[in-house]
This record gives structure tokens, sequence and C-alpha cells, in this order.
């Protein structure tokens, strides 16, 4: 079996979600656009999550896949973690596309209808369909997690 990096694992992921959002987009089926995102968002998830093992592993912190706790560990590690502060700030904050993202997810996972409880102006970039609001998680979090990598390799 291959080994793999979280580094390439959360690359694949990030991948896959946007050629998943790039079949949505040229569907004309309604049942299929709806898979595809769904698809997507899962992908996403798995992304986020890739994010923070990239992380984990890099600060030496336990493989959670809690931002609060891993941001509490590598406090009392005394370690500063600018991405863990910045998605715990975004994850305080409910109209964020990080916990759009979540939320979205979790209603997918549990099988409810996926409706925002969030008003869609407040998603800067929506153009108030769920493919854009994906397409919106997939720049912010393909942007954190490179900004992650930056700041990592400067040390």
């Amino acid at each position: 079996m291959i080994s793999v990096s979280y580094a390439s694992a959360t690359n694949q992921r990030l991948d896959a979600a946007k050629r998943l959002l790039a079949l949505a987009q040229s569907s004309e089926e309604t049942w299929l656009v709806s898979g595809f995102e769904g698809s997507a968002l899962f992908q996403l998830r798995s992304a986020f999550n890739g994010l923070l093992q990239e992380v984990a592993q890099s600060y030496a912190l336990s493989d959670c896949l809690d931002v609060v706790a891993l941001a509490n560990e590598a406090e009392a590690k005394q370690s500063i973690v600018p991405v863990l502060s910045e998605l715990k700030d975004l994850m305080a904050q409910p109209k964020s596309w990080c916990c759009q993202l979540l939320s979205a997810y979790q209603q997918q996972l549990e099988c409810h209808l996926v409706q925002s409880s969030f008003d869609r102006a407040d998603l800067i970039g929506s153009g108030g369909d769920d493919g854009a609001s994906m397409q919106l998680y997939l720049t912010k979090l393909t942007d954190l997690v490179l900004r992650f990598r930056e700041e990592s390799s400067e040390y």
C-alpha cells in the first residue's frame, strides 16, 4: 500500500471537490447536480479534516479533529498556531464560511433537507444557490490551507 502524506490527501480532497462542483455546474439533470454537490460537500469536509491533521502533525499535537481541542492543546504547549486561532475565531461566528460549511455537512450527514439556517445575503460571494456557496467554501478552505503551508515553511 502506498503511503500518502496528509498534505497530499488534503490536496486530493480539494481537487475532488473542485471537479465535482464543475460537474454540477455543467449538468442539466437536477438530481445529478444535487448528488455532485453533496459529494463535493463531503470532500470539502474531508479536506477540512485533512488540514487539521496537517496542523496536528506539524505542531506535534494529538490526532484530534476538533479545532477547539487542538487550539487548547497548542496553548497548553505554549505553541502559537495561527491557523488554529483563525479557525477558532471563525467557529465562534455562526455566519462565517467555516461554520456554514460544517453546518451544511452536518445537515447532509443527518439526511436533513439542505436548507441553510443562515441568511444567504450574509454569505459573501453567494449566488443564492448551494453550488455558489460550496464554491466559496472551496475557495476559502484552499486559501487557508495554502496560507498554513506557507507559514509552516517559514519555520
